[in-house]
């Protein structure tokens, strides 16, 4: 006796992509160490989908601003904010908190 097994169009896709080998790897991680009222490093270069974690190892709180597109809310004292990049292009930050604090994202 022979089972039909319904398997669902997304997963008969998925395993078709896979073997086509047309699966789109995810993006690279990359980390920013927010210590001694900096970001470091200051200026990223990074690609489309890849994702960045800001790890706070400074004595007080931080935050990682720019206008209205990109907020991380306050990032405590060894915490961690992740973002992941959707778009080309440049995007200056700051901290909210000290606005002296400023780093660049160059999205390729």
């Amino acid at each position: 006796m022979h089972r039909h097994l319904d398997l669902g169009l997304p997963l008969l896709l998925g395993v078709a992509l896979a073997l086509s080998g047309d699966v789109i790897a995810a993006g690279k991680a990359r980390e920013i160490v927010i210590e001694g009222i900096k970001f470091v490093p200051d200026r990223v270069e990074i690609a489309v989908g890849d994702t960045i974690k800001w790890t706070n190892r400074d004595l007080v709180p931080h935050t990682v601003t720019q206008g209205s597109d990109i907020e991380s809310g306050t990032i405590d004292v060894n915490k961690q904010w992740e973002y992941v990049a959707r778009k080309k292009g440049e995007i200056d930050y700051i901290c909210r908190f000290h606005p002296g604090m400023v780093g660049k994202l160059v999205v390729k």
